[in-house]
């Protein structure tokens, strides 16, 4: 089985991860903090069932966008 996050540097700072496969989703302030907290996160939803490969975990890394306007 197969996982994405889908992971959003934030303009302000740290990273937001939501992964498109199972309803996962969780933060933190830089990428090391991030990755700890995905492997928490993961622990968590998949009590009682085969947890995925480390290997078939995927992170697609994304910037925030902030409109020129706005700022």
């Amino acid at each position: 089985m197969e996982l994405v996050f889908e992971v959003i540097k934030q303009v302000k700072g740290g990273y937001v991860a939501a992964c498109r496969d199972e309803r996962i989703y969780t933060q933190g302030q830089d990428l090391e903090e991030l990755y700890s907290n995905i492997n928490e996160a993961l622990e968590e939803a998949f009590q009682g069932r085969p947890k995925p490969d480390p290997a078939s975990v995927k992170l697609m890394v994304f910037q925030e966008l902030v409109d020129a306007e706005a700022s």
